[in-house]
């Protein structure tokens, strides 16, 4: 079996910025600032790196205690914010999904996301993709707060579960440097699609992917011939 691992955010799918308003409205209720101002692009991190790294900012020690009060909020906007933004899948994601489930079955998708798994979950049930995915062998970023850490839960769970034999049997797709840097930490290739990605290819000079796809293909075959390539 071979494994495409997706990236959310910018890679599936744009919620519309439904993230960013969950975690103001969290951090107003937790801390009483009504206009947070991030200090920098959230894109491409974890969830749990943002909420800790928040409320160091904000208490000076990231307690657990603390921690988890913030997710928790965060989590509970997130139910309310991803259904009503009029968010979008990025372009040919369902023809893709679609096109390897019926024609393609030596591939499953799964998720390595930044997302907590309730993110993750409703973001791909929201936008009706969550059944092309093998959610329960997918991780997410309340499992470790660095992404490479990520890729090495995941390919210990695919390994645990006999469905890989080697890290070549895994593809990363996702729309940001953190992304190739995560499949790097395992040594799998990372294809970047650059149609929702906040960075340039220039951005990834310092680790270039192993592909780089302006969009997914408008025929899901070439994407399939793609992945199916040797190195």
């Amino acid at each position: 079996m071979n494994y495409l691992c997706w990236d959310i955010d910018g890679t599936l799918l744009r919620s519309a910025w439904a993230g960013y308003d969950a975690l103001r409205d969290a951090i107003r209720d937790r801390y009483a600032i009504a206009d947070y101002h991030f200090k920098h692009s959230l894109a491409g991190n974890t969830d749990s790196s943002i909420i800790r790294e928040i409320v160091e900012e904000m208490k000076g020690l990231a307690t657990k205690e603390e921690i988890s009060g913030l997710m928790s909020a965060y989590e509970d906007y997130m139910k309310k914010y991803v259904p009503s933004h009029q968010g979008h899948l990025m372009p040919n994601v369902l023809e893709t999904l679609t096109y390897l489930e019926q024609e393609a079955p030596e591939w499953r998708s799964c998720l390595l996301t930044g997302n907590t798994v309730t993110g993750s979950r409703l973001k791909v049930e929201t936008y009706h993709i969550a059944r092309f995915f093998d959610l329960a062998r997918s991780a997410t970023g309340d499992l470790a707060e660095d992404r490479a850490d990520l890729a090495r839960i995941l390919y210990d769970r695919l390994l645990k579960d006999q469905l890989i034999t080697s890290v070549r049997q895994m593809i990363f797709v996702g729309d940001t440097p953190n992304d190739v840097r995560c499949a790097a930490a395992i040594d799998a290739r990372c294809i970047i699609v650059l149609s929702g990605s906040e960075f340039k290819q220039e951005d990834f000079a310092a680790l270039p992917p192993w592909q780089f796809l302006p969009k997914l293909p408008d025929n899901p075959e070439e994407f399939l011939k793609l992945i199916s390539r040797a190195e």
